[in-house]
This record gives C-alpha cells, structure tokens and sequence, in this order.
C-alpha cells in the first residue's frame, strides 16, 4: 500500500471540506493518510463570510463530519505542518495521529478574539491538551511556534524546514507498520465523539447567529498567526 497526500485548503470552505472529506472516504486502502497545506502554511480556519452565509448549520455540520471522518480513518494518519494552523485548522492536525511541523509552523485558536469557542474541535483537541492548557490556549489567543506545540503535546515532531521531506517520509515509513485490525479497535476507544461534535455545532451555530459574533468578525476581518 501506498501513502495517500489530500490537501488541506487555506481556509476551511464548503468545497473545500467537502473535497477533503471525500478524499478521505476513499483512503481505505493507503498505507497512511497525509494532510498536507501548501509551503509556508497548513490551514488558517474556517472561512467564517462564507460560513455565515446561507445554511450556517449545514455547513458547520459537514465540518464536523470531516472531523469525525478523520477520527476514524481506518489508517493511520499524519498531518503535515509547514505554517499556520488556526482554528479549525489546529483541529484537523490535532486530530491526526502524528503531527510533523517545520519550525516555521505556528498554531494558534484566535477564536476567543471574536467571542467564539472551538467547540467542534474541542473532541480532537483534548486528545492532546488538559483542559487547563486548552483553557490557556483559547484564552490568550496568540499562537504559538511549533516549539511551544509540540512542549504542550500539538505536535509531535518539529524539524527544519530543510529536513521536512525526510522526516516526513521517516514517519510514513513508521505509521504504516500499523496493522488495520489494531487501528480498527484503537478508534472505537473515542467514546462520545458524535454526541460530542453534535453539541459543537449546535454551539457554534448559535454563537455565529449572535450580532456581536458577527459584528467583531466583520471588523477584524480573517486570522492571522
């Protein structure tokens, strides 16, 4: 079996969440799944102008189905980190089972800036966070360097940017003597999860509807690291 890269758009839109999870669907048979953003980035978040337009709910709902999609690849999974994860961003790396970042990498959740909380992410994240630095994390909003990440448990190998390449190809190398059967009973440990990102959406969705919501999303305008 061979590895299987599915890119990651910059910003989390309808097409681009639905290609992703399609990409996904059909992984079944790939030695290990890779996430992988451009150079110099990863994923930035969710588009949220085009998220507050139209069926807010449905589109937070297939979100979250990427995100339950991945908790569930019967393979492994890697994400591969050369920038900014933000936001929903850091949730589909957090949600890998290995996270390699360069050291230009940054990860952050701005979402507490604009009165917002990462409550659909908030199941891949606390595989890797306390609540305490969750908490801290959210709280603060800045991002951090992939050496702070990978200190609080967000990444799990940070290497120069020159080195990328090979590390990533060391850690396919690693990830695919993972047998299905084991990576089969491994996922089923994930208990809660759909309850879990049910209410995230419902959350969100309430939250995206409220007029300040809109209002500081509007005048601070996308996340930046």
């Amino acid at each position: 079996m061979e590895p299987r890269f599915l890119p990651v758009p910059e910003r989390l839109h309808a097409r681009g969440v639905a290609e992703l999870s399609r990409g996904l669907a059909t992984c079944a048979d790939a030695s290990v799944v890779a996430l992988v953003g451009e150079p110099q980035r990863f994923c930035a978040g969710m588009d949220f102008e085009e998220a507050t337009q139209g069926d807010i709910r449905a589109k937070l709902e297939l979100f979250a189905e990427l995100i339950g999609a991945l908790a569930a690849c019967p393979r492994p999974t890697l994400a591969i980190v050369d920038g900014p994860a933000l936001g929903g961003g850091l949730g589909l790396a957090a949600g890998c089972d290995y996270v390699l970042a360069s050291d230009r990498a940054r990860f952050g959740l701005p979402e507490a800036l604009y009165g917002l909380a990462p409550a659909i992410i908030r199941p891949a994240l606390e595989t890797r966070l306390t609540p305490g630095q969750l908490r801290l994390l959210l709280f603060t909003g800045y991002s951090r360097s992939a050496f702070d990440a990978a200190r609080l448990g967000l990444a799990d190998e940070v290497v120069q940017v020159g080195e990328l390449e090979h590390a990533q190809t060391r850690a396919i190398r690693q990830l695919r003597r993972a047998r299905t059967a084991t990576i089969v009973v491994a996922r089923r440990w994930q208990r809660g999860l759909a309850e879990a990102l049910r209410a995230g959406v419902e959350e969100t969705a309430a939250a995206l509807q409220d007029p300040a919501v809109r209002a500081a999303l509007a005048e601070e305008g996308p996340w930046s690291p």
